[in-house]
């Protein structure tokens, strides 16, 4: 019965992201622990990759402690990264397919060697690090009206959409990314930002998924992009809106909203 659940969940999640219409929360009834929930998440990324997507890494998401709060968490919660909702950097995001999408400013960190180790921390983050760099994440939920719990935020990706990276720097062993701040200004509206609200530092957040996913016996490998969490509170956009992200020495990076 639960793999009828996890399946039938998967598709209809899968397809809201790909066109069609979004999920009657009511069909998440039987969604009731967190367990599930990444089963069905896992699912969907199967599917995707069954239908010739490639998974180049993950975003985390809850890394404040505000967000954790409002689903009851007790930590971070994880999706994966497809490489056919990347966009380059300088093309516009198109709106058409998403239901409520919101932008986060992110730093992104692409991996030079693996983290295999069960005791993984946040120097050991900063010493697999290739090239850290600024980076939107556009998070949408394919569930009608938004998830009514944490099982339905795990379950649809950790409402992982589209994203993009800005040009790549390197971190050295001994780079204090806690310290960052960063603006989100779109039209007249502005933003403030911090890197304390990623788990106090992301690094942090990295070593934390790190860890979460040798528990479900997966490790991050060299090459993986991980978005480690929003520095700025999720904001609504639309087409027309022109966003700008400055991170201050970690750089900037602009993206028109179509």
């Amino acid at each position: 019965m639960q793999k009828d659940l996890i399946a039938e969940l998967a598709r209809r999640l899968w397809e809201a992201g790909n066109g069609a219409a979004a999920v009657d929360p009511a069909a998440a009834d039987r969604l009731d622990d967190l367990e599930l929930a990444y089963a069905v998440e896992s699912a969907t990324r199967d599917l995707a990759i069954a239908a010739g997507e490639r998974a180049i890494g993950y975003k985390i998401g809850l890394t404040s402690q505000p967000a954790r709060d409002t689903f009851g968490a007790d930590e971070p919660s994880a999706g994966h990264l497809l490489a056919g909702r990347l966009l380059e950097h300088g093309e516009p995001l198109a709106t058409a397919g998403l239901f409520n999408p919101l932008a986060e400013v992110e730093v992104a960190f692409t991996l030079g060697e693996a983290l295999p180790g069960p005791d993984v921390t946040a120097q050991d983050v900063r010493d697999a690090t290739a090239t850290v760099a600024p980076a939107f994440e556009i998070v949408d939920s394919r569930w009608h009206g938004g998830p009514r719990g944490l099982p339905m935020l795990v379950a649809d990706n950790t409402n992982a959409a589209r994203a993009v990276l800005g040009s790549a720097v390197a971190l050295s062993a001994s780079g204090d990314l806690s310290r960052l701040t960063a603006t989100l200004t779109i039209g007249s509206t502005t933003v403030p930002g911090s890197a304390a609200a990623v788990m106090g530092d992301p690094a942090e957040a990295v070593a934390w998924l790190a860890r979460h996913l040798l528990r479900g016996g997966r490790r991050l490998e060299a090459g993986d992009i991980v978005l480690s969490g929003t520095l700025c509170a999720p904001t609504a956009i639309s087409a027309g809106d022109h966003l700008i992200a400055d991170l201050g020495e970690l750089g900037r990076i602009e993206l028109d909203v179509n």
